[in-house]
């Protein structure tokens, strides 16, 4: 009994899942709203303070979502602060919280994007290895399976086309991930034929990634060298993707013909020349989610980046994020150290 005494008197001194954690927090119905139109895979805790048992799953938990991190959504919600998000995701998921901590997992379903997402209850050991080893045959594969004889068919379809040659027979978790950040504006597919990849690089070896953008030849597709984690490769895909459509189609026809055009005014006397514009001084990036929208924006120009289907802040916050890290990445590639960021299997 002796451990879990002192287990319930750190609770007392510490708090769960504190700002700058890995986990997400659940607060809101807006969080519920954000986990069932999400693509991804979600694990979310259900505790509460003052649970000596949740005080010890803690530190496990915190390792699960720093390996999983962009992989898969590690959340948690506390039962008792917040008690009608507790009950309408149970409610929602069909399952019933009788002790603290409950770990469910929510599955979306990859054939049915807009389907509800299945509750699966993770019973099993409380460790990161565990629950990781858990949660990665369990995430959402959007990719598809190409060959010689399907590739036409494949590469006539809308949208920029991701291509993985890979020994592998399904997509890897870092493939699956980019996939469903990705989902609906790029096509992903993984193919195992090394008879196909000469028609992209004949030079090339496995495995490989290439971009094709939509209606283009496969001799003019772009082949990625860059370092095999999610940052790295995120940056890289963003340049080839659809914007993100809201709140209607880019394609919808307008309501009226356009009036025609008015007559052409007078020329204007030239205008009296501007002094020289001051360069705008560097944004303080080191903590991006202080910053506003339009230093956001700004701050991704000065980094040579930019978020043309951005329109939320945390968009803004992901995007200027990613910017940095590549760079970051590509500063240790040169000094010849290592980036934090884990390299993955492509």
């Amino acid at each position: 009994m002796r451990w879990l005494l002192l287990a319930l008197l750190i609770v007392a001194a510490s708090a769960f899942y504190e700002r700058g954690s890995s986990v997400i927090s659940l607060y809101s119905s807006k969080d519920l709203e954000a986990i069932a139109n999400s693509k991804f895979l979600w694990i979310i805790e259900l505790y509460r303070e003052g649970c000596g048992y949740c005080q010890m799953l803690t530190p496990e938990y915190e390792k699960t979502a720093a390996a999983l991190e962009k992989l898969v959504r590690v959340a948690a919600v506390d039962v008792e602060k917040h008690r009608d998000l507790a009950g309408s995701l149970q409610q929602t998921y069909g399952f019933e919280v009788k002790g603290v901590p409950t770990i469910i997992v929510l599955k979306p379903n990859a054939a049915k994007p807009g389907a509800k997402k299945e509750k699966i209850a993770y019973n099993g050991e409380r460790t990161a290895a565990a629950m990781t080893g858990f949660l990665r045959p369990l995430m959402p594969d959007y990719t598809e399976r190409v060959d010689a004889k399907s590739w036409d068919g494949f590469a006539q379809k809308s949208l920029a086309k991701v291509i993985v040659f890979s020994e592998k027979k399904s997509a890897t978790s870092l493939i699956k991930a980019l996939s469903a950040k990705y989902h609906d504006r790029l096509r992903f597919a993984v193919a195992k034929d090394t008879a196909m990849i000469r028609q992209f690089n004949e030079s090339a070896g496995l495995p490989a990634l290439f971009v094709l953008r939509e209606g283009a030849a496969t001799q003019e597709s772009v082949q990625y060298h860059g370092a095999t984690t999610f940052m790295s490769l995120d940056f890289f895909l963003m340049d080839f993707a659809a914007p993100k459509q809201k709140g209607g189609s880019k394609n919808t026809p307008p309501k009226s013909s356009p009036s025609p055009p008015p007559p052409p005014k007078a020329s204007p006397p030239p205008p009296a020349p501007k002094a020289e514009k001051k360069a705008e001084p560097p944004i303080d990036v080191s903590n991006p989610s202080k910053l506003s929208v339009k230093q956001l924006r700004a701050a991704l120009q000065q980094h040579g980046g930019e978020c043309a289907g951005c329109t939320e802040k945390k968009e803004f916050v992901e995007a200027l994020t990613t910017v940095l890290a590549a760079t970051d990445g590509a500063a240790h590639s040169q000094s010849g150290s290592s980036g934090s960021a884990p390299k993955q299997e492509l």
